[in-house]
C-alpha cells in the first residue's frame, strides 16, 4: 500500500452505517456534508459491492472526513438544513402577514428578497400551516422578519440577486430592431452569444410579470451590442413597400426568377410571391432586408431567365434602369422611359436616344425597345430626324 493512501475498508463500513440510519438520504446528499465528490463515494461503495475481496485504497484526507462524519451530524427535516437554524414558525406568520397586506407580491417574490429558494419558502408555509415544526436557517428567518407588513417591495428588492432589470434590456433591443432591418430577437441573441431561446423565455416572462428581471450576464451583453452583422443592414426609413414591389418586378424584368432573388436575399421564394401577389401587400424587417439585399446584388446584371423578362414585359414592368434611388420609393412617381397610356412624352431626339440607350444595356433589341417606349419604327425615325414632324 503507498505511504500517502489508506485502507478504504473501515470508510465503506462507516458509510454503509450512515446509509443504514439515514435511508431517507440519497449517497451524494452524505457525499456532499462530509465535504467529499459523491462520485468518489459512489465508487467506493460500488467498487466493494462488485469486487469485495479486492482491496480498495482512498486518500487519508477523504478517509477522514467520512469517517468523522456521524448520523446526528446529518441534515433532517426538522433541524432544515444544517448550519445555524432556529423555529421557522415567527418567520412563517410574518411571511402571511405580507402576502396578506399586499396580494401582487408572491411567494417566490418575497424568497428571493430573503435570499431564499422559493422551494424552500413554500416548503417551510405548508409545515407551519400544517402545525409541522420546521426549521429554517436563521440568516433566512432574520431576513424574512426585516421585511416591514407597510413596506412594498421594490422591483429591485423582490428580483434574485444575479438577475438586472429588463426594462433597459428591452427598450435596447427594440432600439437596435428600428436601426436594422432582418433584426429578430433570435438574431440579435445569437450575435450577443446568447441562448435565443433563454432570450425569448425572459421577454415572455416581462410580459406576464413586469417586475420579473434578466440574468446580469444575458442582459449586459445585449446591451453592449452597437452595431449588428450582415445580413441584418441599417434601416432606411423612407423605404415603402410600393418601392419594395418596384424593385422586385424590375428585377424579373432584368431575368431573374423569385427563385433567384430569395437565393439573393436569403428568403423563401414562396414569400416573395405572397408578398407580390397580395393586394394590399406589407412588408417585414425580414422581407424588406431580403429584397434591398437582392437588389443591391442583382440589379446591375442580366439575369438568366428569357420567361421571367417574357412575363415581366406582358404586365408593363420596368426595369432596373428606368428607376432612380431617389425616387423608386415614391408612389407618385413613374419609370422612366415607360409608356404611360394616360400620358405620352413630348418626344425629342436626346429623350429617345437617352431611353434607347439605357434599354439595349439590359440586352433588349432595337425593336423591343421601341415597342417598350410605344414607338413603331417610322415615328421613331421621323424623331430622329425631323423633330417638328414627329409631334
Amino acid at each position: 500500500m503507498r505511504a500517502d493512501r489508506t485502507a478504504a475498508a473501515p470508510v465503506i463500513q462507516h458509510v454503509r452505517y450512515l446509509i443504514a440510519r439515514r435511508p431517507d438520504l440519497p449517497v451524494a446528499a452524505i457525499a456532499r456534508h462530509a465535504g467529499v465528490a459523491s462520485s468518489t463515494l459512489k465508487s467506493l461503495l460500488s467498487d466493494a459491492r462488485h469486487a469485495p475481496g479486492e482491496e480498495r485504497t482512498v486518500s487519508p484526507a477523504i478517509a477522514r472526513r467520512l469517517l468523522s462524519l456521524q448520523a446526528a451530524d446529518l441534515p433532517c427535516r426538522e433541524r432544515g438544513y444544517g448550519g445555524r437554524s432556529t423555529n421557522a414558525a415567527p418567520a412563517m406568520h410574518h411571511v402571511r402577514a405580507l402576502l396578506a397586506a399586499h396580494p401582487s407580491l408572491s411567494q417566490a417574490a418575497i424568497a428571493r428578497a430573503a435570499g431564499m429558494s422559493p422551494s424552500t419558502l413554500a416548503a417551510a408555509l405548508h409545515d407551519v400551516a400544517a402545525g409541522r415544526p420546521r426549521r429554517i436557517q436563521q440568516a433566512a428567518a432574520q431576513q424574512l422578519m426585516a421585511l416591514e407588513t407597510d413596506l412594498i417591495l421594490t422591483a429591485a428588492a423582490i428580483r434574485r440577486s444575479d438577475t438586472m432589470e429588463l426594462r433597459p434590456v428591452i427598450d435596447h433591443l427594440r432600439a437596435l430592431q428600428l436601426r436594422y432591418d432582418r433584426a429578430s430577437c433570435a438574431f440579435i441573441a445569437r450575435t450577443a452569444g446568447v441562448n435565443p431561446s433563454t432570450l425569448a423565455s425572459a421577454l415572455l416572462d416581462h410580459t406576464r410579470d413586469p417586475l420579473r428581471g434578466i440574468h446580469t450576464a444575458v442582459g449586459r451583453r445585449i446591451l453592449a451590442l452597437d452595431e449588428l452583422p450582415p445580413p441584418a443592414c441599417p434601416r432606411r426609413i423612407q423605404i415603402t413597400n410600393t418601392g419594395l414591389l418596384r424593385r422586385l418586378h424590375a428585377l424579373c424584368a432584368a431575368g431573374w426568377t423569385l427563385k433567384d432573388i430569395g437565393a439573393a436575399g436569403n428568403i423563401s421564394a414562396k414569400t416573395l410571391t405572397a408578398f407580390a401577389t397580395t393586394p394590399c401587400p406589407r412588408s417585414t424587417p425580414t422581407l424588406r432586408g431580403a429584397i434591398l439585399a437582392a437588389w443591391e446584388q442583382l440589379a446591375h446584371q442580366p439575369g438568366p431567365s428569357p420567361a421571367a423578362r417574357r412575363r415581366a414585359q406582358s404586365k408593363s414592368w420596368a426595369p432596373p434602369l428606368a428607376w432612380d434611388n431617389e425616387t423608386i420609393d415614391d408612389p407618385a412617381t413613374s419609370p422612366s422611359g415607360i409608356r404611360n397610356p394616360h400620358h405620352q412624352p413630348p418626344w425629342n431626339p436626346d429623350l429617345l436616344h437617352h431611353e434607347l440607350r439605357f434599354l439595349t444595356r439590359l440586352g433588349l433589341s432595337k425593336a423591343q425597345a421601341l415597342k417598350r417606349l410605344g414607338l413603331g419604327a417610322r415615328r421613331a425615325h421621323r424623331i430622329l430626324t425631323h423633330p417638328a414632324l414627329a409631334a
